[in-house]
């Protein structure tokens, strides 16, 4: 064992809080993935289980990969994408429930904090063109995740043979989030959610992205009523994104559940109609 090397690894670990909110999903090939560091532009390929097997260049890393020369479980792949400030780990219930239906699932992580909406779609692209063994990707999202599927279905339903499915949009401001326009009059927003926050804003990035393509299934929450999780906003809502936030103009399968906007890819209801509507 190279002790420098090891102390080096440590200090770039501890730097880069740990690598949940800084690390961008750029390759994916079976469960091992490819990630790019959005401060310091190193890479490093994770196995299954999240663990790191190698922090180097992106040619050493992408050898390595051909090496192991993993293979996906299913050529119809569905692609979980989370939303502002998470990580790939918040999706896992959702993610598990279609590996145990027989898809080939995998939870994306991308630095939603430090880039934009574009920025995210462009790694994306990267990762959907190096794609080996699957036919047709579906996406399942969440929140600003929602956004980033549509800005890849802007620009294009097929990658190297490879052609969009579905789409599942939990919680996504598809017309922008009032409470990010009220958020963006204060400074610090700007700071911590960074440009993706500005993404999100009513009369900003989504009034530009066209409708999606493909089927859609919008799984909205809310209390049914006109009130919502959240009283300071117009409408029933899950305490964050407003019910008519989350609809788009062209006809679409709905469904609302009753629970606030943090944990409805976790519900139980969200999880059957993703399900049903991937599988129909």
């Amino acid at each position: 064992m190279d002790w420098n090397v090891l102390e080096h690894q440590i200090k770039d670990e501890v730097r880069n809080l740990g690598g949940a909110y800084v690390w961008t999903d750029v390759v994916l090939q079976g469960s091992y993935h490819i990630q790019r560091n959005v401060n310091t532009g190193r890479y490093r390929l994770l196995d299954g289980d999240r663990r790191r097997l190698l922090l180097s260049s992106y040619d050493a890393c992408r050898e390595k990969l051909d090496q192991l020369a993993p293979e996906f479980e299913n050529d119809h792949l569905v692609l979980l994408i989370h939303g502002l400030g998470r990580h790939a780990g918040i999706m896992d219930k959702t993610k598990d429930a279609l590996r145990n239906a027989g898809y080939a699932a995998h939870s994306l992580n991308y630095a939603t904090l430090f880039e934009g909406v574009a920025d995210h779609a462009r790694h994306f692209t990267h990762l959907l063109e190096n794609l080996k063994g699957v036919k047709k990707v579906s996406f399942v999202t969440h929140s600003l995740g929602g956004l980033v599927a549509r800005e890849l279905l802007r620009q294009s339903l097929v990658w190297n043979g490879v052609t969009a499915h579905k789409l599942v949009m939990m919680g996504t401001p598809n017309k922008g989030a009032q409470i990010a326009a009220f958020l963006g009059r204060l400074k610090a927003y700007h700071f911590i959610s960074g440009p993706s926050g500005m993404d999100v804003m009513p009369d900003k990035l989504v009034k530009e992205l066209p409708e999606p393509p493909i089927p859609t299934l919008i799984i909205a929450g809310g209390l049914g009523n006109d009130i919502g999780f959240n009283p300071l906003l117009l409408g029933d809502n899950d305490g964050i994104v407003r019910v008519e936030e989350t609809r788009l103009d062209k006809p679409h399968e709905f469904k609302l559940v009753k629970v606030i906007h943090t944990t409805i890819m976790d519900h139980k209801d969200s999880i059957k109609a993703t399900l049903d509507f991937i599988g129909s």
